[in-house]
């Protein structure tokens, strides 16, 4: 299997490139090829900009999926991109290392997202969702916080952590991916040692769990054929999470994510 990490920490001493490491050994030990992508340390460009696309498609108005579609089309897409670009093509898995801040993922991710997921390239509106370029890939997302898992509960008072990732996983699962349940580690914050917190039991569960990555949990999402003419979740079908629901429960799922 060929096993694509992509990091978003700015420190490479954090517990963040740790489970990395840790992600990397467990996976080439089994035979697995993996490479690795540090984004702050290739100083990888988050803001989406026309200063980034040459030649242009229109240079007196910039229309970023305009611009992405032509850049694609005629091998025209920023080195930092393409190089992305070719690293989840040959992938079978995606995993995103981050942290969570402010209730989401760094400036850093969400700009890498944002140009590396390419309008004609990775999606369109004829190839998203099950016909979607990455169809028969993986993704984790594998995710630090400084909160304790109960505070991260459904429950808590930082919010259902995992909730809070479902725009991210949407977006993945927007362009084909399979999305594989996060994998959570909590309360890890710049002194959590000092606590006497052994964090080489966290690696050695995260590496436990690379090792069985086939047997990890796939989220769930609608079908094609749980949706009516105008885009909305037809009478009776299932909904999996509270960012769709249907007219009965909009109340309370409001109310859900407002709590959040």
């Amino acid at each position: 299997m060929n096993i694509y990490i992509v990091c978003a920490h700015p420190e490479s001493a954090s517990f963040n490139n740790s489970l990395v490491t840790a992600a990397t050994v467990s996976f080439e030990n089994l035979g697995h090829k993996v490479k690795v992508t540090d984004l702050y340390a290739h100083d990888f460009d988050p803001c989406e900009h026309a200063r980034h696309f040459h030649p242009r498609k229109n240079s007196h108005r910039f229309d970023v999926q305009a611009e992405q579609r032509f850049g694609y089309e005629n091998d025209a897409l920023p080195a930092q991109v393409e190089s992305q670009l070719a690293a989840i093509h040959w992938a079978d898995l995606v995993i995103v290392q981050f942290p969570l801040w402010w209730f989401g993922a760094p400036a850093m991710l969400k700009g890498w997202m944002d140009r590396v997921l390419v309008y004609g390239g990775l999606y369109s509106s004829e190839q998203r969702f099950e016909q979607g370029v990455c169809r028969g890939k993986k993704v984790l997302l594998c995710v630090t916080t400084g909160s304790s898992a109960d505070e991260c509960a459904p429950n808590g008072r930082e919010g259902n952590t995992h909730l809070l990732l479902w725009p991210i996983q949407y977006a993945f699962r927007y362009v084909g991916f399979d999305v594989l349940q996060s994998y959570l580690v909590h309360g890890i914050w710049a002194d959590c040692t000092a606590s006497g917190r052994d964090l080489n039991e966290e690696l050695l569960r995260y590496s436990s769990f690379c090792a069985d990555i086939d047997q990890a949990a796939v989220l769930p999402f609608n079908s094609p054929t749980d949706w009516d003419e105008h885009g909305q979740l037809k009478q009776g079908a299932p909904s999996y999470t509270p960012f769709i629901q249907h007219p009965g429960n909009r109340d309370s799922a409001t109310t859900l994510i407002a709590e959040k």
